[in-house]
């Protein structure tokens, strides 16, 4: 049941209860001489109750044996009203004056209000059961006489007000929750001992009143306050020896715990499921402090009994800083706001009832803050729990401190074995790794790829051993164990000087590989090892093929027009001098042809390095096909006609517009025209063409060029767009430079586009460009 639903039934039931009492009671008023024993035994049921002795979440006393002594003195409504005030006063005590009583402070006054009315409730339906019972089998208040015949009576008064006692306690702590009820059953012997026993002097109590006097009354009634003082001292110190015992267990757990692991979260979990057997836990956090970057991270908080994660913070202004920065304990026993506003601390997260944090120390360095916090009224934290707390503290520093040395280590070292992992994956050098006895340490995928092993097969092997698996290692290393071995001395002995380096030839497929022997040093220049590293040349050998191929190509293609630039130059020069100016335009014409050749083989270098680089200057706009490929046209209609080409252009109606460079796509469109217009024969035909691609999600426009040159063979069609690609044998009218469609290529890619070729021999060649549309 809900607390706050309970606490309004227990007041509403109290008030009901009160309301039928007060009614009793002016129906049958009392006469005078009972208001003085009712008053008296109201006093010594508040008083014996007050200091009980604490059990199974409440308190047993003197209780059911003074409030049965009441009714056979007083009857039954004034015993009820002894039972009521002797419920009220124990709390209202508690609450108001419990801590200068050396008792727990009781907790908020609906709280007590609410315990009030329970007890209330449970003491007066026990009293009016066991009084209905007595009288209606003969019995009769007030109780003066030893009579034996009433003992059968008296007993089965005791056992109804015990029984009734305790069956309307179970059900309230029923409702409180199962674990309470739990608790309440297991308590039950203790509490017929400390309840139960005492009962049968209730008859003795009331026969003193009745037949000695006041004096007598009040010097039992002494002894009675005596004796539960004794018992309320003996319990609390039992309690005590019990508490402290708990604790040094709980220690030596938390100091074993502490030497068996370095991990800080199982070292934090010992921690509070101890500091949980000692003090209430429900609300527990770990704070550590970074002062690298000025950070708290909770690396455990509880909330409810349950873990929850806290995120990492910036140190501000809340009570872990505040503990961290004074490196003292910090008890807030109860009004946990106004201590925040007197110390100028700044509330972080929910308000607490009490808080307790200590600091977690290292000498003069303070590692973090282990705290409680309460949200119950009943659970408050004291000096006692402090301690324990301070000494938990101290033991876990240690194991803190070495927690965080070896997690520092622990990710030192997973950071390097990443970096040689990730070293030894990306590197694109094969890398085997010899301890001295020639015993593979470590290697990579790629040596794993140039000896056709699996990696996990290489890694122990030993190249010494000389049955198949070593034997094979080294053959594909190209290798014997004697030249190795002769490889090995030479280097240490000084005659190499640090590295032993060969080219071998690996496959399939075949191709030359660098094969690099180095030994392995420590920081006193010791050998621990060896470094076997092979590295493929292919595409080194291919680069110096491309710089000859294109140190071939500026020497040949550009010679010629320099060649024709300075034999018109010597020309002219010559011309001006015996004064013969006719030939001199010619010659001016040719030699600015020279000049345009080698601009535009010059400009082309530029522009390709441009587009590799990602610093070509693009400036895409909405440029309409159908005029973009008529310009085409135009500019190679007098070309195609000098040559009897025959330049057709044929564009699909209602095309969508291109959102491209013109200037670029333009320059790709001249370029395929120009090859077509070069390769295609006299009396040929050359189309430019442009369509629109079938559907798909997005338009995409088809611009092509066709003509009825002598095609491309297909062993040349995969290399046909890469740099200085050029089809042998295949010069046509001009010699091209093996850039113009790696050129064409990438500008078309820098548009998130595609090309393509097609080509038949004796057929012709289709070159298209694949280009999105514009979408609105």
């Amino acid at each position: 049941m809900d607390r706050r639903v309970r606490s309004y039934a227990s007041l509403a039931a109290a008030t009901v209860l009160l309301v039928l009492l007060t009614w009793r009671t002016i129906v049958v008023p009392p006469t005078l001489d009972t208001i003085l024993p009712a008053m008296l035994f109201c006093l010594l049921v508040a008083f014996t109750t007050t200091f009980g002795v604490p059990l199974a979440g409440g308190r047993v006393s003197f209780l059911p044996m003074t409030t049965v002594a009441a009714y056979l003195v007083v009857g039954l409504v004034p015993a009820g009203w002894v039972a009521v005030l002797g419920a009220l006063l124990p709390e209202i005590i508690r609450h108001f004056w419990g801590e200068r009583l050396g008792m727990q402070r009781g907790s908020g006054l609906l709280r007590a209000l609410t315990l009030a009315a329970a007890n209330m409730i449970i003491q007066t339906l026990s009293i009016l059961a066991a009084g209905a019972v007595f009288e209606a089998l003969g019995g009769l208040p007030p109780f003066t006489a030893v009579d034996l015949s009433l003992v059968p009576l008296l007993l089965l008064q005791g056992v109804t007000y015990l029984g009734t006692n305790l069956v309307a306690a179970g059900f309230y702590i029923a409702g409180r929750s199962r674990q309470a009820l739990i608790l309440y059953l297991r308590s039950l012997l203790s509490l017929l001992l400390y309840e139960g026993v005492p009962l049968i002097f209730a008859p003795l109590l009331a026969l003193i009143y009745n037949n000695l006097g006041l004096v007598a009354f009040l010097l039992f009634a002494v002894v009675m306050v005596v004796f539960s003082l004794i018992v309320h001292n003996l319990a609390r110190t039992s309690q005590r020896l019990e508490r402290r015992v708990k604790e040094l267990g709980s220690l030596q757990v938390v100091g074993q715990a502490l030497s068996r692991t370095l991990d800080l979260a199982v070292i934090l979990e010992a921690i509070h499921g101890q500091v949980s057997e000692l003090m209430p836990a429900r609300s527990f956090f770990v704070a550590l402090y970074n002062p690298e970057t000025d950070e708290i991270s909770f690396p455990l908080a509880i909330e409810d009994d349950q873990p929850i994660r806290w995120r990492s913070r910036r140190a501000g202004n809340g009570l872990s800083e505040y503990v961290m920065h004074t490196g003292e304990p910090l008890l807030i026993r109860d009004d946990v706001p106004g201590t925040l506003a007197r110390l100028g601390v700044a509330m972080i997260g929910r308000s607490a009832v009490s808080w307790l944090g200590v600091p977690i120390r290292s000498g003069e360095e303070v590692l973090g803050v282990i705290a409680v916090q309460s949200f119950a009224p009943t659970e408050r934290y004291d000096q006692a729990h402090c301690q324990v707390l301070v000494t938990i503290a101290a033991q876990a520093a240690v194991a803190v401190q070495n927690a965080h040395l070896y997690t520092r280590t622990d990710k030192a070292l997973a950071r390097r074995v990443q970096e040689l992992d990730s070293i030894l994956r990306t590197a694109q050098e094969g890398i085997l790794l010899l301890d001295p006895a020639w015993r593979v340490v470590a290697a990579n995928r790629t040596m794993a790829d140039f000896l056709w092993f699996a990696q996990d097969e290489l890694i122990g092997a030993s190249l010494r051993n000389t049955a198949e698996e070593g034997n094979a290692i080294l053959s594909r290393l190209r290798y014997t164990v004697d030249t190795l071995a002769v490889d090995c001395q030479s280097l240490l002995q000084g005659e190499l000087p640090y590295k032993r380096q060969a080219v071998i030839l690996l496959g399939p497929p075949e191709r030359p590989v660098e094969r690099t022997l180095t030994p392995v040093v420590d920081r006193e220049g010791a050998s621990t090892g060896w470094l076997l590293v092979l590295r493929d040349l292919t595409e080194e050998r291919e680069l110096e093929r491309m710089r000859e191929e294109l140190t071939h190509l500026l020497i040949h293609d550009l010679r010629s027009p320099l060649t024709v630039m300075q034999g018109s130059i010597s020309l002219i020069g010559r011309l001006l001098r015996q004064e013969n100016y006719e030939e001199i335009p010619r010659l001016l014409d040719m030699a600015g042809a020279g000049n345009e050749q080698m601009l535009h083989m010059v400009n082309q270098l530029l522009d390709i390095s441009q587009l590799e680089g990602d610093r070509m200057p693009v400036h895409p706009e909405k440029v309409a096909v159908e005029d973009l490929v008529e310009q085409v046209a135009e500019r190679f209609h007098s070309l195609a006609a000098a040559a009897a080409i025959d330049l057709q252009l044929t564009v699909e109606p209602d095309l969508p517009a291109l959102y491209a460079d013109a200037n670029l796509i333009g320059r790709v469109l001249d370029n395929l025209v120009d090859n077509a217009i070069k390769f295609t024969p006299d009396g040929g035909q050359v189309q430019l063409w442009a369509r629109l691609a079938p559907p798909a999600s997005l338009p995409v426009v088809l611009i092509g060029v066709t003509d009825t040159g002598p095609g491309i063979p297909s062993e040349f069609l995969g290399n046909l767009f890469k740099k200085f690609q050029r089809v042998p044998n295949q010069n046509g009218r001009r010699r091209g430079s093996g850039l113009g469609l790696y050129f064409c290529r990438l500008v078309v890619e820098s548009h998130g586009g595609q090309i393509a070729v097609a080509s038949l021999l004796e057929q012709g060649s289709t070159f298209t460009l694949r280009l999105p549309a514009e979408t609105e």
